[in-house]
């Protein structure tokens, strides 16, 4: 039987990968690249709550990735190697009308990259038994 903390790390997990397949918006026409970097941020910062969780941290509510990583580094060094771009700008901003960020698709591929990178640092780290 699963234990309570470990169902509420996988929770994180599977939304965080239910963020990662919605940023593959990224190989249909025509690319709709606001959404793809806005699901590549949600995907980055639920893998790096599921990794704090499975610490027992507190999950702070808050999308800024570079906090979480600076957050997740205190565990795991590795984690201040992550460059997170400014996927931040994605997270609320990108979202509505009038927003200063317009992607290029070469920027959406960057955020998926930074997407599957931290899902792996994460996985790789989180151990059940």
């Amino acid at each position: 039987m699963m234990s309570e903390k470990e169902a509420y790390v996988r929770e994180w997990l599977d939304k965080a990968e239910h963020d990662l397949i919605s940023a593959r918006l990224l190989e249909i026409e025509p690319m709709v690249l606001d959404n793809v970097c806005f699901h590549c941020q949600q995907a980055v910062e639920k893998y790096l709550k599921a990794f704090l969780a499975y610490y027992s941290c507190t999950i702070e509510k808050t999308h800024n990735v570079v906090f979480l990583l600076a957050e997740c580094s205190d565990i795991d060094a590795v984690f201040a190697t992550v460059d997170p771009l400014n996927i931040n700008a994605y997270a609320i901003q990108g979202r509505y009308p009038g927003a200063s960020v317009s992607p290029t698709s070469e920027e959406a591929s960057g955020f998926y990259k930074l997407a599957l990178q931290v899902k792996e640092l994460v996985v790789e780290r989180i151990v059940f038994g």
